[in-house]
């Protein structure tokens, strides 16, 4: 019996040394690491990151940028800001831009499967409201190692902005290759101000990161070779042709200063799609402001766009509007231009 014990104990102490093994094994196989430093949650304070510059213009009007840590907004609270204040405006318009530019990171050497970029971002006009300031911003991957560098990230943001809400969007890595994050920033009024006006508007951005997918294995592969692992044979080409051959999307739905949409992603992509759409009274003349949403294979999403004001009384008199929508999916990208319908309500 004592020996049957023993050779019990000894097969139990086996099987655990086998499961720790095979744990240690696939989570060498496949990993996920954000960077820079695990990502930028801004909890105490800038994390590293520093401002790239800031402008305001026209001088006359007292406007001022400036790139500042705020302690107090955020998900949670701490958050980079790009600020730009006012304090005398009667009849211009002002225009504030600011950068802000991460620490710099390599990626590893492994076999690289996947990498996205994402931050979290909010809009608040502040004493600005009546003139119905506009915020956009770029995010850009830059490679420092052989100098160039992808937008990955384009977004406006409007009054509706308040609250914190997540972007993302694939990026191209190579193993090895040191790396920087920019945010490029800017705020402008939309409406002539009828009187003097003064405050300040801010648009913060919180988790800010890259996160790289790797297999396992280090050197070697296509990474090390300078292309960027896709995750399927989906070319551009054929996405663009799926999305063509798509049944329509339906009209478009203009309630208010809001204009709604429906996205879908076709189930023949064979991945989810990153999509952004925005209204156009032509393909060089935007309507509305631009959304990105992800939507999973086969299925639809409907998508608010926030009509611009110095457009407003133009798009309510036409009867149909040019949807354009930037799709990506599995390494694939494609624009198509859509002509919608359009519907008024309330």
């Amino acid at each position: 019996m004592g020996w049957i014990k023993a050779g019990s104990r000894g097969t139990v102490l086996a099987g655990a040394l086998c499961a720790a093994l095979f744990a240690l094994g696939g989570s060498a196989s496949a990993a996920a690491v954000t960077y820079p430093s695990g990502g930028s949650g801004f909890d105490e304070g800038a994390e590293g990151w520093s401002s790239g510059g800031t402008s305001c213009s026209p001088a006359e009007l007292l406007c001022t940028s400036e790139a500042t840590y705020d302690a107090t907004a955020g998900n949670p609270s701490g958050s980079i800001a790009a600020k730009t204040t006012v304090t005398l405006n009667l009849v211009g318009l002002f225009k504030g831009t600011a950068t802000w530019r991460s620490p710099q990171f390599k990626v590893p050497t492994s076999s690289i499967t996947d990498a996205e970029v994402h931050l979290d971002s909010a809009f608040d006009p502040g004493g600005l409201v009546d003139v119905e300031p506009e915020a956009t911003y770029a995010v850009t991957l830059v490679d420092l190692s052989n100098d160039t560098s992808v937008t990955a990230l384009e977004e406006e943001l409007g009054e509706e902005d308040g609250a914190f809400a997540r972007a993302d969007a694939p990026v191209p890595v190579v193993g090895g290759h040191t790396y920087q994050l920019s945010i490029e920033s800017e705020t402008a009024q939309s409406t002539l101000a009828l009187s003097a006006l003064s405050g300040t508007a801010s648009l913060n951005f919180d988790n800010v990161g890259v996160t790289v997918k790797t297999g396992g294995g280090g050197g070697g592969g296509a990474d090390d070779k300078g292309s960027h692992s896709r995750s399927s044979s989906l070319s551009d080409n054929r996405l663009l042709s799926l999305l063509r051959d798509a049944a329509a999307s339906g009209p478009a739905v203009l309630k208010g200063n809001r204009l709604f949409v429906k996205v879908g992603c076709p189930a023949r992509v064979g991945h989810a799609c990153r999509i952004t759409a925005q209204g156009l009274l032509g393909k060089r003349k935007p309507a509305t402001a631009k959304r990105t949403v992800k939507v999973a294979k086969g299925k639809g999403k409907r998508v608010a766009l926030r009509v611009k004001p110095r457009v407003r009384s133009k798009v309510g008199k036409r009867k149909r509007l040019l949807v354009r929508e930037r799709v990506r999916a599995g390494g694939a990208s494609a624009t198509v231009y859509k002509q919608r319908r359009l519907i008024r309500r309330g």
